[in-house]
C-alpha cells in the first residue's frame, strides 16, 4: 500500500448521499444542480450513479488480506497477548507470511527471508490503531502460572467465610508486605534532554545500592501502621531513624530481611496499634512466607485475636493491595527525593544513615487514603467484589490447565462454612464459544502455547491460601513439625556387634570367580573373553564353551536340566 495520503474527501460519496442525489433527480432537478449542492463535480456524479452500491474502494490498491482475515489476525495477537507469549513485529510478519502461502493469497512477501515486509506491517499497525509494539514487563513462569482461577477461587471463598463469621468493617482489614529500598532507585526519573543524544546519563551514589527492608501495613480506609526498618546490620544504632516518620520502629539482620523472631517484633507492634480484641477482632492479609506460618506465629495470632488470611502462592502481584498501589508510588517518590538530595548535596553519597530521612518525605506523599482506597479496590477485596478479574487476566496460566473429562460432571462451588480453613477447590466450566474457520486456520499456523504433561519428581506439597490462624490449620502444622522431629530408629551394627556382643568386626570376603570349564581364576588384566550364563549366573571362558556369538547364552549343566 502507497503512503500516500488523500488531501480531499471530494470522491467519497455515501449510500445516504447517492440515495438524496436520486431522489432530487426524479423530482425534475438537473444533475449539475444536484452535483453542486453536494459539492462534487458532475462527472462524479454521473459515474456513481450508474451503479447501485458505492464503490468500496478508491484506485487499484487493494489489501493482501481481507478486512475478516485482518480481524481474526487481531484477535489471536490478544490472545497471546494477555497469555503472556504476544507476537514481535518479526513474529506478526512471520505469520502473515505463512498464512498466505498456505492458503494460496496472491501478495508481494519476500519469499528468501519468508517474511511479510516492513511497509504491509506498517499499514496492518495503520488499520489497527489500537495495537502498538510496546515494551513488556518480564513475568516470572511461577507468577504466570501461580494466578489461576482455581487458588483465586480458594482465597475468595475464605474471605467470605471470614466476613461471615466476623462482620468486619473495613477499617479492621489490613495488608502487611515488605519491600526492598535501596540507596540507589531502580528506576531514576526522566530528564530533559536534547533529541538525538546517544546517551543520556543521571547521577546516583553508586553502581549497587545498600538494601533496606520495611514492612508495611494499611486498611482501606487509610489507616497506615508506622512502618518497620529492617537494616542489614549486627548492632542497631538510634542515628538510623533519623528523620523516621512518628511510631517507627527499627530492626536489624545479617541480610536486611526478615526473618521468623523479626515478624514477631512487629507483630507486637502491629498489635499496640490497632488493639485487636476478642469483641474487635483484626483481619490480616498477608503473604504465604515462611516467617509468617510458623508455629510460633500462629499461636501469636490466636493469643491476640488477629485473624490471618494468606495469599494465593505467587499472586501477589494481582491480590496484594500494598503491591497493586502502595508500593509503585512510594518507590516513585523515594526515586524523586533521592534526585532532590543528591542535587542538594553534591559530590556526596547516600548512606544507609540518610535512607530513612529520604524515605519520609516519600511515604507521607504516597500514604494517602485515595491510593489505599483504589488498592483494595482493584483487588477486589474491599469492597468485595470477586469478580473484579476477568478471563483475559487468567489466560497466561492456561497453559498448564488439564482438560477435564466430558462425562465429568461440573463440581458446583461449596457454601462457605466459617469454621474450617480447609476448603475445597471450585472447577468452573470450560468456555466453549466457537471459533471461526479463520481464526482456527491461523491458530493452526501460530497455534497457542500449551504445556505438556510433565512427571515431578519432587514430592513436596502445594501451598494454597489459608487461614493460619484457624485450629485446622495449627494441627496440621504441628503434625509435620512432629513428624520432622520424632527421631528415626537406625541399627548400628558395628558398635553393637564390638560392644554389647563383644562380636569382632569382620570384613566382607571379596567373592572369587572361577571359569566353569577349566576353573581358572578371574584376573584383571583380562587377556581372554568371558561370557556370563543367563540361567546360574555362571562365568565362562568363552573358548572353554560352544557358544556361536548370537543370542543368550546357557552352559551345558543348565541346559542339561
Amino acid at each position: 500500500m502507497s503512503r500516500r495520503k488523500r488531501t480531499t474527501q471530494r470522491q467519497n460519496v455515501s449510500s445516504e448521499v447517492l440515495d438524496e442525489a436520486r431522489k432530487l433527480i426524479e423530482k425534475g432537478q438537473s444533475k449539475r444542480s444536484v452535483a453542486e449542492h453536494f459539492g462534487m463535480a458532475e462527472s462524479t456524479l454521473r459515474k456513481r450513479l450508474k451503479y447501485s452500491d458505492p464503490p468500496t474502494k478508491l484506485g487499484r490498491y487493494e489489501t493482501t488480506f481481507s478486512c475478516e482475515v485482518e480481524k481474526e489476525f487481531k484477535k489471536h495477537l490478544n490472545i497471546l497477548d494477555n497469555m503472556y507469549f504476544g507476537l514481535t513485529a518479526k513474529g506478526l510478519r512471520g505469520l502473515a507470511f505463512e498464512y498466505a502461502k498456505v492458503y494460496n493469497i496472491p501478495n508481494r512477501f519476500n519469499a528468501e527471508s519468508k517474511l511479510a515486509g516492513k511497509e504491509w506491517l506498517r499499514c496492518f499497525l495503520k488499520r489497527h490503531p489500537d495495537i502498538s509494539l510496546r515494551q513488556p514487563t518480564a513475568t516470572s513462569v511461577a507468577r504466570a502460572m501461580g494466578f489461576n482461577q482455581a487458588q483465586v477461587d480458594r482465597f475468595y471463598v475464605n474471605l467470605t467465610a471470614l466476613k461471615d463469621q466476623y462482620n468486619f468493617p473495613p477499617h479492621r482489614i489490613f495488608n502487611m508486605d515488605e519491600t526492598g529500598i535501596t540507596t540507589v532507585p531502580n528506576k531514576p526519573p526522566k530528564v530533559l534532554s536534547t533529541k538525538g543524544k546517544r546517551s543520556v546519563n543521571k547521577i546516583s551514589s553508586a553502581e549497587r545500592g545498600v538494601n533496606m527492608t520495611t514492612v508495611n501495613a494499611m486498611s482501606p480506609t487509610g489507616i497506615f501502621v508506622p512502618p518497620a526498618f529492617i537494616f542489614g546490620r549486627k548492632r542497631m544504632k538510634a542515628e538510623l531513624l533519623d528523620g523516621a516518620p512518628m511510631g517507627s520502629v527499627g530492626m536489624v539482620s545479617d541480610s536486611s530481611f526478615i526473618n521468623t523472631d523479626l515478624f514477631l517484633d512487629w507483630l507486637t507492634h502491629f498489635k499496640d496499634h490497632t488493639k485487636p480484641s476478642k469483641e474487635d477482632p483484626v483481619l490480616l492479609i498477608l503473604d504465604n512466607h515462611v516467617s509468617h506460618c510458623t508455629i510460633s506465629a500462629i499461636n501469636y495470632y490466636r493469643e491476640n485475636h488477629i485473624i490471618a488470611l494468606t495469599l494465593p502462592p505467587h499472586a501477589s502481584h494481582k491480590l496484594q493491595p500494598l503491591d497493586c498501589g502502595f508500593h509503585t508510588i512510594l518507590k516513585k517518590y523515594y526515586a524523586n527525593e533521592c534526585e532532590k538530595w543528591l542535587r542538594n548535596h553534591p559530590g556526596r553519597a547516600i548512606t544507609v544513615f540518610q535512607m530513612v530521612g529520604i524515605f519520609t518525605p516519600a511515604y507521607l506523599k504516597a500514604a494517602t487514603l485515595s491510593c489505599a482506597a483504589q488498592s483494595f479496590k482493584v483487588t477486589g477485596i474491599e469492597p468485595y467484589d470477586p469478580d473484579v478479574f476477568t478471563e483475559a487476566d487468567f489466560l497466561a496460566s492456561s497453559v498448564t490447565d488439564k482438560e477435564l473429562p466430558t462425562t465429568a460432571a461440573v463440581i458446583s462451588e461449596p457454601k462457605p462454612q466459617p469454621s474450617t480453613s480447609h476448603l475445597v477447590e471450585v472447577n468452573r466450566p470450560i468456555d466453549t464459544t466457537e471459533k471461526s474457520s479463520i481464526l482456527k486456520a491461523v491458530e493452526n499456523i501460530s497455534p497457542i502455547p500449551k504445556a505438556s504433561d510433565r512427571q515431578t519428581t519432587i514430592n513436596r506439597k502445594r501451598k494454597k491460601s489459608e487461614i493460619i490462624s484457624s485450629s485446622p490449620y495449627k494441627l496440621e502444622i504441628e503434625k509435620q513439625m512432629a513428624l520432622q522431629t520424632k527421631p528415626k530408629l537406625k541399627l548400628d551394627t558395628k558398635n553393637t556387634r564390638s560392644k554389647e556382643f563383644n562380636i569382632p568386626k569382620t570384613t566382607p570376603k571379596k567373592k572369587i570367580w572361577r571359569c566353569g570349564g577349566c576353573q581358572e581364576i578371574y584376573k584383571e588384566p583380562i587377556t581372554e573373553d568371558w561370557i556370563g550364563c543367563s540361567v546360574c549366573q555362571q562365568w565362562w571362558h568363552e573358548n572353554c564353551t560352544s557358544y556361536l556369538g548370537k543370542g543368550l547364552y546357557i552352559c551345558d549343566e543348565c541346559t542339561k536340566k
